[in-house]
């Protein structure tokens, strides 16, 4: 058997069987169509923690807005607008102190999510109408 290339060439190569190429494509669009189900349930996921956490610190804003005394200290200028006016600095940095970052940054942290995963959601849903479209054009 020195001669390989005669031996592989008297030899019927197997056929596939009927039908598998299709069969293997229905198996690759099913799991195609469920890796963009998880995707979409991820990132719906991701939306609704974000829209849980502008809400929450939304309502921490509001009680530390309150508890911090930022609306007395801020209500002088109206009040009081000649004195307020010729005690800015003093104001301005008591205003600055009063104000509640954490909660802030909360709401603010919780909009960037909120828009990233909105648009990662919308992304995924015009993808499955994308392949819907080129499925129905083949």
């Amino acid at each position: 058997m020195k001669n390989y290339e005669r031996f592989f060439s008297s030899q019927d190569a197997p056929e596939p069987p009927p039908g598998l190429a299709a069969a293997i494509m229905v198996r690759i669009v099913r799991r195609e169509r469920r890796i963009l189900i998880m995707k979409i349930a991820a990132t719906a996921c991701v939306f609704a923690g974000s829209l849980a956490m502008i809400w929450i610190g939304f309502a921490d804003f509001r009680d530390s807005v309150v508890r911090t005394g930022f609306l007395q200290i801020g209500s002088l200028l109206f009040s009081d607008f000649s004195v307020t006016m010729s005690n800015l600095p003093d104001f301005a940095l008591s205003m600055l102190e009063a104000f509640p970052v954490c909660s802030a940054s909360a709401i603010l942290f919780g909009a960037g999510f909120a828009v990233w995963s909105g648009a990662a959601m919308v992304d995924e849903i015009a993808s499955v109408d994308e392949r819907r479209l080129a499925g129905a054009t083949r």
